[in-house]
């Protein structure tokens, strides 16, 4: 079996749905005719951890880990240090004689200070992002695993970008087939264009590198249509070897779920999502539509639950607090993946939003919408039309309003609830649509991808039809 050399810095342990895509892949890869070699950090600055994740890692598949040096994780030390005020370490009667407003001031002088440094090093120094001080090392250590293993391809996924500047050294270092998966935009990307702001040393180089990876990459791969067309857009030499494929679901992450709810009240409407609401999405019109809907429903303070699965608390405490929602919005910390899923198939309605911007609603599609739709629940989705819209309008399960439109959020929420209270939903999935977005053969296409670049077209064994694939087809919960 032919082996692919995967440069993921995102990998299991870590954990959160940047993962997934690439652990799938290796999961499933083996079955399609190529044998994945992992090669990732040892010693991420990651906030998410999901051991479980390791479990879907093949046992034959051998996976290399290299350290890094994370600057993210000394800025956090160092952050805690100067927090810290010198009184905190003197005795008791000492601290309650200390002037209180110059120690103060004296600790806001150095937390500006050391913002300053943190923005300068972010802008100027970690580019393009800040793993970049993995390259060397990982360069290094892929070189030997490449030999030792001796692969017949890279493949290589980003973010973070750094990865495919990795990819690139590897593909002039080595000269192998190469394919660069991206899960998100680059250059065009939303953030990335602020940090672009006044910093055009930083575009330049970036834009150079994103040119470099096209030119010398022998395929792309993006998750979306419209990351296809904007990259077209900008090299239309890519033309012949450019693909989309979309993430995507596993049915077998569904096999434990309950039938009956485990972890949300039972004769309860519940609308959930799960990950994290963007920093830059405003939440507030939402909490506003369901604070009239509570008004004006009968009973739906009883019955109408909010749940945010994984969700930072923090931004809009004040918010719930003055809208009286407290006992309404429920957030739960991060969960293990299986937990994720099981509070999915708990609610009635999921949720998901975008950022009401071209190059987030228009052109990105949350990954978590694609376990909504083997749910076959009725999605409530606050976005731009985009094609995260456009499955949903293909899959029939979408009610789409745009996220600042409060009134249209409640007129949403209350036909829903509606729906609910009289056990009546207006929905009619699409299965054939949904099947379309399985892991198993999304990878497919990924090692059809692999036999045409390395010659081995004719190679691509088709996976055993009395396997699990039927499971695709379950019924859902």
């Amino acid at each position: 079996m032919p082996k692919a050399l995967v440069l993921a810095y995102r990998f299991p342990p870590q954990g959160g749905i940047s993962v997934h895509r690439t652990v799938k892949f290796v999961r499933y890869l083996p079955q399609f005719g190529w044998q994945p070699v992992v090669h990732t950090v040892s010693n991420p600055f990651w906030h998410l951890r999901d051991d479980s994740l390791q479990r879907e890692v093949p046992t034959e598949v051998r996976v290399y880990r290299t350290r890094t040096f994370e600057f993210e994780r000394l800025e956090q030390r160092l952050g805690s240090l100067l927090s810290k005020s010198p009184a905190q370490n003197k005795p008791a009667s000492e601290q309650k004689l200390a002037k209180a407003a110059p120690e103060a001031s004296q600790q806001q002088r150095r937390g500006g200070i050391f913002s300053s440094f943190q923005r300068f090093v972010h802008q100027h120094v970690l580019i393009p992002d800040p793993q970049v001080a993995w390259i060397p090392q990982a360069f290094a250590k892929s070189l030997y695993i490449a030999r030792k293993e001796k692969v017949e391809l890279i493949y290589t996924s980003s973010p973070p970008n750094s990865s495919q500047v990795l990819g690139l050294w590897l593909k002039r270092a080595l000269h192998l087939p190469w394919v660069a998966d991206f899960r998100d935009p680059w250059t065009a990307g939303i953030r990335r264009k602020q940090t672009y702001i006044g910093n055009s040393r930083r575009q330049r180089l970036e834009e150079g590198w994103e040119r470099a990876v096209a030119e010398h990459a022998d395929h792309l791969i993006v998750n979306t249509e419209k990351n296809q067309e904007q990259f077209l857009n900008k090299y239309p030499f890519l033309a012949a070897k450019i693909t989309t494929l979309t993430n995507g679901f596993d049915a077998e992450d569904f096999g434990h779920l309950s039938r009956t709810k485990k972890f949300l009240r039972e004769g309860c409407f519940h609308l959930t999502l799960t990950g994290n609401i963007e920093t830059m999405f405003d939440a507030g019109p939402f909490f506003r539509a369901v604070h009239s809907l509570l008004a004006t429903e009968e009973d739906a303070r009883t019955h109408f639950r909010v749940n945010l699965v994984g969700t930072k608390r923090g931004k809009y405490d004040t918010l719930l607090h003055d809208l009286q929602l407290n006992d309404v919005v429920k957030y739960v910390a991060y969960v293990p993946h299986a937990d994720s899923v099981q509070y999915l198939a708990d609610s009635d309605v999921l949720f998901l939003c975008q950022i009401p911007e071209y190059e987030s609603a228009v052109v990105k599609i949350p990954g978590k919408l694609f376990e909504y739709l083997y749910l076959r629940k009725p999605v409530l989705a606050l976005t731009l039309p985009g094609v995260t819209t456009a499955i949903l309008d293909r899959v029939g399960l979408g009610v789409v309003v745009h996220p600042n439109d409060t009134h249209g959020i409640e007129s949403a929420l209350r036909d829903l609830y509606g729906q609910w209270r009289q056990q009546q939903w207006r929905f009619t999935p699409d299965h054939a649509a949904i099947e379309a977005f399985s892991r198993e053969r999304l990878t497919e296409r990924l090692a059809t991808i692999f036999a045409r670049v390395t010659g081995r077209i004719t190679g691509v064994p088709r996976k055993d039809p009395q396997s699990s694939h039927a499971n695709e087809t379950a019924t859902p919960l």
